[in-house]
């Protein structure tokens, strides 16, 4: 199965289980001890908290990211990459090429907003 297969069916109940919510990039660093090219980012998502993340999301230059709007994943557990604990998913797409998009909600959303 190739990542642009559709995945099988599952149960809608795993969906809504996830906490998916809007945040905005507080700050962005170099992860240079991660394998591949990614960054430390510092997520605001409101009553959540800020949250950090390792995010393969290197096509985007720092002042890209400061300031943005994203969606994130909060309620994953924290996971350690390269000594450094990751606290939430940040979403996007894969481009043809392995490229990130990110997910950015309407200007009007603020951190901390459910996705439902």
């Amino acid at each position: 199965m190739s990542s642009n297969d559709p995945k099988p069916q599952t149960d809608a109940g795993h969906f809504f289980s996830a906490d998916i919510r809007v945040g905005r990039i507080l700050e962005v660093d170099e992860f240079p001890e991660a394998r591949k090219p990614a960054y430390k980012i510092k997520a605001d998502f409101g009553p959540v908290g800020v949250l950090q993340t390792s995010a393969q999301v290197t096509g985007y230059r720092i002042d890209e990211l400061k300031d943005r709007l994203v969606i994130g994943v909060v309620n994953l557990g924290a996971k350690r990459i390269a000594g450094f604990t990751s606290e939430f998913l940040i979403l996007g797409s894969y481009d043809g090429d392995g490229r990130v998009h990110l997910l950015s909600p309407e200007s009007v959303a603020a951190p901390g907003d459910v996705i439902g």
